[in-house]
């Protein structure tokens, strides 16, 4: 008999021994190996919580550089039209320029990464079976954790370079030529079909949902969730009939991309949206509302479920278990004179004006549809009848919650009266930080040139767009909650997916409840006719399916925004680079999408001159970066793996 071994193994050797934090440590004479591991109940434990490392930190980690070995961010945020880093070591303006190249090294450390991450799954799941010190249900039950992260992260891989090479589980012979073990990228619908099928298969033996000391474990709802989230991509534009990916082809002609829509895809993914409503909601998953002096309180029950304190919340459904202290950092303004070190940062996080202009007003519309908003020009200098205010703005429904105090210049009157979520994820000039039970009471930041967090006092820790990231910052209701984590996956994002694939089957009616949903715990008008449940009259749409997407996008965009979702969402709905802004996913002054200008205020100016909105910004959006490109070094190893759409090799 030929002796035999397992082809993910070979393939990725080399990936395995690149990765920054592989189990097997290199220590002088000594010697781990896979028989010592999985004899040992508590090696075996170990190398499957290694396994969980490859988890991507997908909102708290945009502090990091998205190649290092302590901390997987990415550059989602901050390669999207949502933020900007003021520092710039940061690898989201390699990308943002176009200086990224398929030899870049963060292109090429998420590759490795991630298949790395599979590589091991892979091998503990061939190895589990072999502990004598496991019982029969520990072994089918790790082994079914493994079998769902290995799919996760196939997803990951997925998501972020397009279809891949799906690497065996049966043994080959030892002697099998090594042209034969290198593999051809998967097409998109071999991709999706595997990935799901092993979320099933791990579906079927893991419970419920785990909490407790299992936090952070993967389970069936987080499988469940994922599966819908991958047909929701396959069923999208990107990846459902897209022919300008015609060219990518293997050698064999076959088309890596499908290249006739199938609406199907859309059904299947409702369906498999409505399977994770039926059994999980809301026994197990249910929006996070706080209820605050009686009354319903849309900021607080926003900014909790979205700060990374509330583990115990019913929304998370897949969590990591992270340390904020950098993010939280990146995210507190400067505060020159202020010696209180909680709300002492660097505010290097930005985000942009145009960002600001997707939030509703308290009206539940547009900024371009309230007849009561008033809008000035780019690269104006509004006159006074445009900021400032006589009176201390507060929270409508919580009077005690502040938002500004009453100034001569700094705040815009733009900034009054929009909804909730924008007082959540916004710091603008001029507005009070969000932890106001220090021994400094409530402060004031500064943003503008001289301010007490602005360009002068505070240098590259002020935000160059005039705004600043406030999502994710504390209050003093998280003291004692110290146990942060990101949350890569809640029930806001599969409401909205499941309106999306409802809206995509002529189910107009059930697409507007899922995203009333999220409109009502938001705190604004939900659409239809009557009156909701928070007294608001309802606001009529269109019946059809362009007019509803557009709602169901801009929802998503708003409740979703600097959760690492942008940048991919409108990758997959083809819109990354549409020529003008159609006034619902992009402002209708935007151009070039995600490319072309990206706007802010005039930073190195105090008010007025400061309230101008100006260009900060031109980036680069090309159609070969709907997917980054496969790593250079991938290409020229494997002479079967074809380069995405328009990526040349690195020189």
């Amino acid at each position: 008999m030929k002796k035999i071994f397992n082809l993910s193994l070979l393939v990725l050797a080399a990936v395995l021994l690149s990765a920054c934090d592989d189990f097997f440590e290199k220590m002088p004479g000594v010697q781990l190996d896979l028989e010592d591991t999985f004899t040992n109940r508590e090696k075996t434990r170990q190398f499957l919580n290694n396994v969980y490392t490859y988890i991507p930190d997908d909102v708290t980690g945009e502090r990091y550089y998205s190649n290092t070995a302590d901390r997987y961010g990415g550059i989602w945020g901050g390669s999207s039209l949502e933020a900007n880093w003021s520092w710039d070591w940061h690898n989201s303006h390699k990308w943002n320029l176009g200086e990224t190249s398929a030899g870049s090294d963060y292109v090429t450390f998420w590759w490795k990464h991630y298949y790395a991450g599979i590589s091991k799954a892979s091998t503990f799941m061939q190895n589990v079976e072999k502990n004598p010190e496991l019982t029969d249900y520990e072994k089918t039950l790790w082994k079914a954790e493994a079998r769902a992260l290995r799919a996760l992260y196939y997803f990951y891989v997925f998501r972020q370079y397009g279809p891949c090479v799906l690497n065996g589980e049966a043994p080959v012979a030892l002697d099998t030529p090594a042209s034969e073990l290198l593999k051809p990228r998967n097409t998109v619908d071999e991709c999706i079909d595997y990935i799901v099928s092993e979320f099933d298969a791990a579906a079927e033996v893991l419970p419920p949902v785990y909490g407790g000391t299992n936090l952070g474990y993967i389970d069936r709802g987080q499988c469940k969730g994922y599966k819908a989230k991958v047909l929701l991509y396959a069923a999208s534009p990107l990846y459902n009939g897209n022919t300008m990916f015609a060219s990518i082809q293997n050698e064999d002609g076959t088309h890596l991309f499908p290249q006739m829509h199938d609406q199907s895809k859309w059904e299947r993914a409702r369906d498999a949206y409505k399977e994770f409503m039926t059994e999980f909601v809301p026994s197990y998953y249910d929006l996070h509302v706080v209820t605050t002096d009686g009354k319903k309180d849309p900021y607080e029950s926003y900014r909790q479920i979205t700060t990374g304190c509330y583990h115990d919340s019913k929304e998370n459904i897949s969590m990591k278990l992270v340390w904020h202290g950098d993010l939280n950092y990146a995210i507190t303004p400067y505060h020159k004179h202020i010696n209180v070190g909680e709300i002492r940062g660097g505010l290097g996080l930005a985000v942009s004006q145009n960002l600001v202009d997707m939030f509703f007003t308290d009206k539940g519309l547009t900024i371009e549809d309230d007849p009561d908003y008033k809008e000035y020009g780019f690269g104006v200098t509004p006159s006074s009848d445009y900021y400032g205010s006589a009176e201390n703005y507060n929270d409508p429904i919580i009077p005690t919650r502040n938002y500004f105090k009453a100034n001569s210049n700094l705040t815009l009157k733009q900034w009054e009266n929009r909804e909730p979520r924008f007082y959540v994820c916004v710091t603008f000039n001029g507005s009070t930080w969000v932890n106001t039970q220090t021994t400094a009471g409530e402060v004031t930041t500064e943003l503008h040139y001289n301010g007490n967090s602005g360009n002068a006092s505070a240098g590259h820790d002020a935000p160059y767009t005039g705004y600043g990231w406030r999502k994710l910052a504390r209050s003093s209701a998280e003291s004692g909650r110290d146990n942060h984590f990101s949350c890569n996956l809640r029930l806001a994002d599969m409401y909205l997916g499941y309106a999306e694939t409802l809206s995509a089957t002529n189910d107009f009616t059930t697409a507007m409840e899922y995203v009333n949903k999220i409109r009502s715990r938001a705190g604004v008008p939900e659409y239809g006719t009557g009156t909701d449940d928070n007294g608001y009259t309802r606001i009529s749409y269109p019946a059809n399916r362009d007019d509803v997407d557009k709602r169901i996008r801009r929802e998503r965009l708003i409740e979703m925004a600097l959760e690492a979702n942008r940048f991919f969402d409108v990758r997959r709905w083809m819109v990354a680079d549409m020529a003008t802004g159609d006034g619902w996913i992009y402002p209708s002054y935007k151009k070039g999408g995600e490319g072309g200008e990206f706007h802010g205020l005039n930073y190195r100016y105090d008010p007025p001159e400061f309230f101008q909105k100006v260009v900060m910004q031109n980036r680069i959006f090309e159609k070969r970066h709907y997917f980054m490109p496969i790593p250079d070094a991938e290409i020229r190893r494997n002479p079967k793996m074809v380069q995405n759409y328009d990526w040349k090799a690195d020189e």
